[in-house]
């Protein structure tokens, strides 16, 4: 990918991970736009399929095709309806069961709507007062293998566990404040979870959460999230040895694929992970009742 060009110089990012590469403008044959690849809503909903299992609320209800989801409020991903397919009655309906269901539990009515699954829904919780909230999310992947070899040998190695201990919660800032008491109860909510650490000299200066889940294709993908670097330890590469440790953890889980959301602002954070591999695969917002 052609990040820039300028005084006869090329500066390029591979797609598929590894290092920028600069290549003199008298050095280049031929440049060509390759399109971006195909996402279908089928892909969409495959993925999005996987990663409600990857970030598992604490009560979960269907409603057709629709996931419904509380969590006492710690996250958006657990506290609101993922429209997967049809809900199996008329939208406006379902909507109406939506609000009563997270007002008898007390939560704001909360939809995580994927682009561009959310056609026929938008118009609805337009009409409804559903406002979209918040930054868009971009949703990337990658190839397990891929994200994999980007580990760094000179850095302490990358440790896996199937719950997360003092230092790994002390080091996660949700929105920047403390986590509640039940956030614990979310974290580990999956079938295959790993709580990625790297420590130096006996500090954490490194954290991060995996999950494997299966889609309904059959594929298997790692969910990554909670990618944290401490302030002292920045600029050190340490986030991109921390996902490729976790992409070779699940790798011997039989993972194929990997993804994780990023807030579309995030540049800095979509430049790492580009650098790994990953590229954009669809995007999605919330909507909350007013």
């Amino acid at each position: 990918m052609l990040e820039s060009w300028s005084g006869g110089l090329l500066r390029v990012v591979p797609d598929r991970g590894g290092d920028r590469v600069d290549v003199a403008e008298s050095d280049v044959v031929a440049i060509k736009a390759i399109p971006a690849r195909t996402v279908t809503r089928r892909d969409i909903r495959d993925l999005e399929a996987a990663a409600v299992h990857g970030w598992r609320a604490l009560e979960t209800a269907w409603l057709g095709g629709w996931l419904l989801r509380a969590s006492g409020g710690f996250t958006g991903r657990a506290n609101s309806c993922m429209p997967l397919d049809d809900p199996g009655l008329p939208v406006t309906d379902a909507v109406a069961q939506v609000e009563r269901w997270y007002r008898e539990r007390e939560l704001v009515p909360a939809f995580q709507v994927p682009e561009p699954l959310g056609v026929t829904l938008s118009p609805v919780l337009d009409a409804r007062g559903w406002p979209p909230l918040e930054d868009r999310t971009l949703v990337m992947t990658a190839p397990v293998d891929d994200a994999r070899a980007a580990a760094r040998a000179e850095l302490p190695p990358v440790r896996v566990d199937d719950r997360p201990d003092d230092a790994w919660l002390a080091g996660y800032h949700y929105r920047g404040g403390e986590l509640p008491a039940h956030a614990i109860d979310v974290l580990v909510n999956a079938s295959t979870v790993g709580f990625a650490s790297v420590d130096d000299d006996g500090v954490r200066v490194a954290i991060a959460r995996g999950a494997v889940t299966d889609a309904p294709s059959g594929r298997r993908w790692l969910g990554i999230a909670a990618v944290e670097v401490a302030p002292s330890a920045r600029r050190r590469g340490l986030g991109s040895h921390i996902v490729s440790g976790l992409a070779a953890w699940a790798a011997g889980l039989g993972a194929q694929e990997a993804y994780l959301q990023v807030t579309e602002p995030n540049t800095a954070a979509q430049m790492t992970y580009r650098r790994l591999g990953f590229v954009e695969h669809h995007a999605y917002h919330y909507r909350r009742l007013r």
